[in-house]
């Protein structure tokens, strides 16, 4: 409306302009302050205005009653409504004496002061208004003309805003109707008429149906504009936004960042760039991508508010929108701030009977429920969903999630049998009109499963958990199609909740747990190491594709993520300063390579794995073991943490759950086993030779904790797989103290996985099959100077014999030892493999470099022997992050923890020690980030002969991330 304004300005200055100066220079400045929004300053002029325009026209012209329309549209934006409407009328009674009611003046009239009813929210004036404005055109121009659609459109438009969408829906039919038979299928007024009524239908919860004509306008627009212009990138925006409203956000995505790319190419920041990025930023509030969102929003807003100012829709949306971030973020008093502008900008906008308005109550109904504001949030909450239901009916999308957001207060509040009510209220709505598979839909079976066990109705909570849970995984699985694997593993905490919740239904309920252990089982199977499986299976595929365009994006993506690891072992002020946006380029070609991957659907089917599948390739002597650990949940969100295990045998109807301790109970034990590695070791285990007696005093308590209660269950079983979780993660199972003279291993064969789904997937392995070569790493020159380095030469110097950590490491001045015994190792196993037969080859020295461990990347050995230090440092403190000096490793402050564990090699005490590393040569430290990268998947066997290589943080369901991690991702298949 803003640019029809200065439009309709413009034009009237021209007609007079030659006639009269003065005026001429009373409209330039009232366009000036339009243009700036300085609406005050504007009227202060029309009265002036109004008075020079009469003087030298006749105040029967309509010429004249243009100016008095160009004053009722400074009024009305100063906020002077009643001013602005007698301002109309007099214009319209002037035209309608001058030049009858029939004239197309008259009508033009019409619209304007409808136009100024409907932004005013006074809908019944405008309705006749708008009527009597597309009657005067259907007589003065017919039917079949152009004139006429576009009087419909705009009555159609004011019917839509004003929700009164039966009558939109026939005349948006009848424009295009007549629009096809002037100008065929393929037009303008064709697609603009077809993309107003997919949104009317979108409105409606008529999802199939604005798909049709969405997919339809879109193919239209880019026959007639091609690709590169605002009217395409429209028709991209509307459709990605269906696809967002009806849960498709694999298919969202591409389009969002489509349409962003293309419109910001072709005008920059324009307002349809701003309502892109509101949308694209509430897709990844979607997705808990919170700081994406924040930025997107944050952006969005300050180009609406100079492009479209703060009463318009757009800008209203995005405001609410940063009110869904901030409560989402548990920032309650400013998510408070925008949905109370929220509520009062829309109701200036659409008036008190509005659907937008309703759910403006509804947002702020919400937070208020969240607050703990009850009362408040009730009244709100009960506002908006009369206002709903009386504008649209009891069959849409709004309504249902306004009962479920009463569900759930009602819920919190303890007042179950009204939230069971409005939750099944809610769920039968979504079912008839969104559908059952919309995560909306698995949102409402969720709290209902929830509500059942509050309510001591196991049986219930696990049927509409099993429900939720099945919806919810299909819908992650497609989702995992548009995400980068940071992005996956913040999608991937509601499920770590989902897990939480299912144990300790199996945990409370003993007399369901055969029926529902087996659904917990097959959700473990799916969701632990779901991103590193998937990952994983992604770049075997890509290795393995033909199509030189993944390829070529595979390679490129490599090189950034080979430059963001140089970046990364910078100095903090020396890293370059586009960093952030090389960050995301890189995150967008990993998403552009999931999506385009060929083998992408057979990916996905190998992570559909269930507890039958386990079963069929189980032995009859074999049992596998899934450790749990999860936040008891009982009626309510406890403080105790618990480990489980779920026991599965080939003949059993199902997993046995057995509980095992509390997390603290195991914590006390590990502190008591001593503050070192070394100690803690001599502790727990006491060796395969019962040297000592007091040797791992602490293992058969840590026996009886975690291994003694599965013994009863695994009668006749000689072989275990089983996958760790949380603390148990660092016990060597193996190792494990039976009794005085027995560890775990005499009793069992033991194979650890990340996930006991592994145990379908793992290749057939081909008996006594004798390895072709060996690659040994070791007796690496850790430390040279700045021009050994570069020259590749070693310098002669006296070493230690002793293999330490050094105590400083990490900080300025922390240096590693030189470790002469790993050359008396990679020696003696190099002579055992030349013996028979095999082919060996060492790199010791300044050959043991990272270069030469770089070089072997799609060239890799059967066996690979790295000799070396390890290390794994724990997270960065806030503080010192914060604080950090330039020369200071960068190693110790990195959050990835990929960045913090690694392997140092020929030349590593130099960057170690906080000197800059040298442009163009490798540092000498080999992280997990760098050899994740790497493609080693001709290796076998991996054997890391080094401290902490099996240290990392553990992230959920997703287990350690360290060097375990970075050499499965480089396609190892075995590790010692």
């Amino acid at each position: 409306m803003k640019k029809c304004a200065i439009i309709l300005i413009a034009c009237f200055f021209c007609a007079f302009n030659s006639k009269a100066q003065t005026l001429g220079q009373l409209n330039t400045s009232i366009i000036d302050y339009y243009r700036q929004g300085k609406f005050e300053e504007a009227v202060k002029l029309v009265d002036k205005y109004l008075a020079a325009a009469k003087n030298e026209y006749s105040d029967t012209t309509y010429t004249y009653c243009l100016s008095l329309d160009i004053a009722a549209m400074m009024y009305y934006k100063a906020g002077q409504d009643q001013k602005a409407e007698a301002t109309y009328n007099q214009s319209r009674e002037i035209v309608k004496k001058n030049f009858g009611e029939n004239h197309p003046l008259y009508s033009e009239n019409l619209k304007r002061f409808a136009d100024f009813y409907m932004n005013t929210g006074q809908d019944l004036k405008a309705e006749p208004l708008y009527i009597q404005h597309t009657e005067i055109y259907k007589k003065e121009y017919g039917e079949m003309s152009d004139q006429y659609t576009i009087a419909l459109e705009n009555l159609s438009r004011f019917y839509k805003i004003a929700a009164q969408y039966e009558k939109a829906e026939p005349l948006y039919l009848k424009a295009i109707e007549i629009l096809t038979a002037i100008a065929g299928r393929a037009s303008n007024g064709v697609s603009a008429n077809m993309n107003n009524l997919a949104l009317l239908y979108k409105l409606l919860g008529h999802y199939k149906k604005a798909e049709s004509l969405y997919l339809e306008t879109l193919a239209i627009q880019k026959k007639l504009t091609g690709e590169n212009h605002s009217n395409f990138v429209t028709q991209q925006l509307n459709l990605a936004t269906l696809y967002y409203a009806m849960g498709k956000y694999e298919m969202a995505e591409p389009l969002y960042l489509q349409a962003k790319e293309i419109e910001k190419k072709i005008a920059g920041k324009s307002s349809l760039y701003a309502l892109i990025l509101n949308n694209l930023g509430l897709f990844y509030l979607t997705i808990s991508q919170y700081d994406k969102a924040e930025t997107l929003l944050n952006e969005a807003m300050a180009i609406q508010k100079i492009k479209i100012g703060e009463l318009h829709r757009d800008y209203v949306v995005t405001l609410s929108n940063l009110g869904l971030l901030y409560k989402s973020k548990w920032q309650y008093e400013k998510a408070e701030q925008f949905y109370l502008a929220v509520v009062e900008k829309q109701k200036k906008i659409s008036g008190e009977e509005h659907p937008d308005y309703a759910i403006s109550l509804s947002s702020l109904a919400t937070l208020y429920s969240n607050m703990g504001k009850t009362s408040e949030a009730e009244q709100y909450q009960l506002q908006s969903l009369n206002i709903t239901r009386k504008i649209l009916g009891n069959d849409h999308p709004d309504v249902a999630i306004t009962l479920s957001s009463l569900g759930v207060m009602y819920h919190s509040e303890g007042r179950q049998e009204k939230a069971e009510t409005f939750y099944h209220e809610a769920l039968d709505i979504k079912k008839r009109v969104m559908g059952e598979n919309h995560p909306s839909y698995a949102n409402t079976l969720n709290s209902l499963a929830y509500l059942y066990s509050d309510r001591k109705d196991f049986e219930k909570a696990q049927q509409y958990f099993e429900k939720a849970q099945k919806l919810k995984q299909e819908n992650l699985l497609k989702t995992f199609s548009v995400l980068s694997e940071s992005e996956k593993m913040i999608l991937g905490e509601d499920n770590i909740t989902a897990a939480d919740f299912a144990n300790s239904l199996v945990y409370t309920n003993k007399q369901q747990e055969n029926k529902f252990s087996k659904i917990v089982f097959d959700h473990l199977l799916l969701n632990k190491a779901l991103i590193l499986s998937d990952t994983k299976n992604l770049l075997e595929q890509i290795r393995l594709s033909k199509d030189t365009s993944i390829i070529r994006l595979f390679d490129n993506w490599l090189s950034f993520k080979n430059m963001l690891a140089k970046q990364y072992s910078l100095p903090t002020n020396y890293r370059r300063i586009d960093l952030k946006m090389v960050e995301a380029q890189t995150e967008n070609m990993e998403k552009d390579l999931n999506r385009r991957s060929a083998g992408f659907s057979s990916q996905q089917a190998s992570l559909k794995i269930t507890t039958e599948n386990v079963q069929k390739s189980t032995g009859e002597d074999e049992a596998i073991i899934e450790f749990v650990k999860f936040d008891l949940y009982r009626g309510q969100w406890t403080d105790s943490v618990l480990y489980g295990a779920y026991i599965l045998k080939k003949n059993d109807t199902g997993p046995i759950f057995v509980p095992l301790c509390e997390e603290k109970k195991l914590h006390q034990l590990f502190e008591s086993a001593g503050s070192t590695a070394t100690t803690m070791v001599g502790n727990f285990y006491r060796g395969l030779e019962v040297k000592n007696k007091n040797a791992g005093t602490l293992g058969k308590k840590l026996y009886n904790l975690i291994w003694q209660p599965l013994e009863p269950y695994l009668k006749n079983v000689k072989k275990i797989s089983y996958s760790p979780a949380g603390k148990l993660y660092s016990i060597a199972f193996h190792a494990l103290s039976v009794d005085s003279m027995t560890v775990l291993m005499d009793k069992y064969q033991l194979q650890q996985y990340t996930s006991t789904r592994q145990v379908v997937l793992k290749e057939q392995e081909t008996q006594n099959r004798k390895p072709q070569g060996i690659i040994l790493f070791g007796d690496a020159s850790f430390t040279l100077d700045s021009l050994q380095i570069v020259n590749g030469k070693m310098k002669t110097e006296n070493v230690s014999t002793s293999i330490y950590t050094p105590q400083n490491r990490g900080t300025r001045g922390g240096t590693w030892s030189s470790l002469p015994g790993t050359a008396q190792e990679v020696k003696t196993i190099q002579k055992v493999f030349e013996q028979n037969k095999i082919t060996t080859k060492t790199f010791t020295q300044t050959t043991a470099s990272e270069e030469n461990l770089k070089a072997l990347s799609g060239n890799s050995p059967l066996i690979l022997h790295i000799a070396t230090h390890g290390f794994f440092l724990p997270e960065p403190d806030k503080k010192r992050k914060e604080n950090n000096f330039n020369n200071e490793n960068t190693y110790t402050l990195a959050d990835d923890p990929l960045l913090r564990s690694g392997l140092i090699l020929s030349g590593g005490n130099y960057a170690w020690s906080g000197k800059t590393p040298i442009d163009g040569v490798e540092d000498g430290i080999a992280t997990a980030y760098e050899i994740s990268q790497l493609n080693l998947s001709n290796t076998e066997l991996v054997v890391l002969s080094a401290c902490e290589t099996a240290l990392g943080d553990v992230k959920g369901s997703e287990g350690v991330f360290g060097l375990q991690r970075a050499f499965k991702m480089a396609g190892v298949k075995k590790m010692i």
